[in-house]
């Protein structure tokens, strides 16, 4: 028995196929919704009209008879009448013959509209030329349809009839100028024009109508049910098609699994999706976040502790591909989790243009933080503990203006960055989204870990994509994911959540050593 395998490619774009449609199908369902209706409308709104048919037939002459010698009937020259009936219909479909139609059905059309009221159509096996019209009154139409068949007869009738009386004409005057009248020659001549007389008022004997018009007593237009077939065929096409591109250049990611197979950067901690008003509360300071919500940011504390650093302290710096996206309460409560645990902790306003953390914790941001921090270097005019949490510090760099934003490159938030490692054990740095501006892009490349907070059903496929590869630019490899999923937390956990102010003094586990004290130990090693 054969081994039957399918391609990984072709297995994965069916199944990315069938996660759109999916997810989608709602944008598909109102698109065939939207064509269905309105081919049903177009049908309505399209104007009646009627479809009327007549048949010239082609009778070709044998070609060996003398009499038509000169004459433009259509002869018998093959077994293939395609030629004849190429050449009948090209004649039908002339301006000159819309134009006897316009004067025999005293017409105000011009000869251009007629020919557009007809369809011509040469059925090359049978010697036919189907002639059909199309108008408002089902009477007209079989009328236009006749009368463009008996047109091309008369025209042909017309042409057959000249060239039969030059012919004649001429024979005669070989017979009347011929010395013997009893020759051979003269005889044959004689017959023929004899044959070519008979000809004389008759129409074209190559062509002639096989079939009337009748009139129509239905209108030309198609059934509703194949309106509803065709038009929702389309729909489902363009809907789809739709969906795919939407997905492609700006679908939102909705599944976790689309980060994990494309981008394989680890997820460190799933936040569980709270509602607007929960949040406004916790910012605010009225409530607190529910238990699962906690966890979720212990359980990226412990991931960050256990990935290895470099010498003194770590920098996180907290980032997103657009706004909304969760890096701030990702960067403030993983602030707050690491002080619990007794480390010593900065957390760093990067987000320059839209600074949040002065309001969060109430605290009056300096007048010149950035110029103090990032261009003078003093990081203690700048830098304010946070009233009600312990081991943690407010770094708040505010702009005195917008033009100080020009001063920040490389070399300085390096610099910024190694003193800061040997002040505090973590510096956590909520950066503004790395798509809009420049700035985090700096402080992701002097970072020891970068983090991509990421919202399902929020986070857009191509803000994510142009995120990464601007930070891949920059050489930065993010060290991880904080996705918020669309899981609502569950209130009911056991557990506590973290602790408010008063509580986080009072009860702590065992804390981690602060840089000062690891540099301690290692002195005290190496003697």
């Amino acid at each position: 028995m054969s081994d039957v395998r399918t391609e990984p490619g072709a297995a994965s774009a069916s199944t990315n196929y069938l996660r759109i449609l999916r997810e989608q199908w709602k944008l598909v369902a109102a698109t065939v919704i939207i064509c269905v209706f309105g081919g049903l409308i177009g049908r309505q709104i399209v104007p009646t009209s009627y479809k009327a048919e007549t048949d010239l037939y082609i009778q070709p002459v044998d070609n060996t008879n003398q009499t038509y010698l000169g004459i433009p009937v259509f002869l018998n020259t093959s077994s293939d009448p395609t030629s004849n009936v190429l050449t009948l219909a090209r004649y039908v479909d002339t301006a000159a013959t819309a134009q006897v139609v316009k004067q025999r059905l005293h017409l105000r059309q011009s000869p251009d509209s007629l020919l557009r009221s007809i369809t011509v159509t040469p059925l090359s096996q049978t010697s036919i030329v189907s002639i059909q019209a199309k108008a408002g009154s089902p009477k007209f139409a079989a009328q236009l349809s006749d009368a463009f068949a008996d047109a091309t007869i008369a025209r042909r009738t017309q042409q057959v009839q000249a060239a039969a009386t030059a012919v004649i004409n001429r024979l005669q005057t070989q017979v009347t100028r011929s010395s013997d009248k009893n020759s051979v020659a003269i005889a044959a001549l004689q017959t023929r024009l004899a044959s070519l007389r008979s000809l004389l008022g008759l129409p074209d004997p190559s062509v002639e109508i096989l079939n009337r018009a009748e009139i129509p007593t239905t209108p030309d237009k198609p059934s509703k049910s194949l309106v509803v077939i065709a038009t929702a065929l389309a729909g489902l096409l363009l809907g789809f098609g739709v969906a795919v591109l939407y997905d492609s250049v700006g679908g939102k990611i909705r599944r976790e699994d689309e980060l994990l197979l494309k981008d394989r950067i680890p997820v460190l901690a799933r936040v569980p999706r709270m509602s607007e008003s929960v949040l406004q509360s916790y910012l605010s300071g009225r409530d607190n976040l529910p238990p699962a919500a906690w966890e979720a940011y212990r359980t990226l504390r412990t991931n960050i502790m256990r990935l290895p650093t470099r010498e003194g302290g770590r920098v996180v710096v907290v980032t997103s591909a657009a706004a909304g996206e969760g890096k701030t309460l990702t960067a403030v409560n993983l602030a707050i989790t690491l002080a619990a645990q007794g480390s010593q902790v900065l957390l760093v306003d990067g987000d320059f243009r839209r600074p949040m953390l002065a309001s969060i914790f109430r605290i009056a941001p300096p007048r010149d933080g950035f110029g103090a921090a990032f261009v003078r270097g003093n990081i203690a005019a700048a830098t304010q503990a946070v009233p009600g949490y312990d081991n943690l510090h407010v770094m708040l760099p505010s702009l005195a203006n917008m033009a100080q934003i020009d001063q920040l490159d490389a070399e300085r938030v390096e610099q910024l960055f190694d003193r800061l490692r040997q002040e505090a054990d973590v510096v956590v740095v909520d950066s503004a989204p790395a798509t809009e501006v420049s700035e985090p892009l700096l402080l992701a490349s002097a970072a020891d870990l970068t983090l991509i907070a990421v919202r399902l059903g929020h986070t857009r496929r191509n803000r994510f994509d142009g995120l990464r590869e601007s930070l891949l630019q920059y050489g930065v490899t993010p060290g991880g994911l904080v996705v918020t999923t669309r899981q609502p937390p569950d209130f009911t956990m056991h557990g506590s959540s973290m602790p408010v102010p008063v509580e986080l003094r009072t009860a702590r586990p065992r804390r981690e050593q602060t840089a000062r004290e690891r540099a301690l130990a290692r002195a005290k090693r190496s003697r």
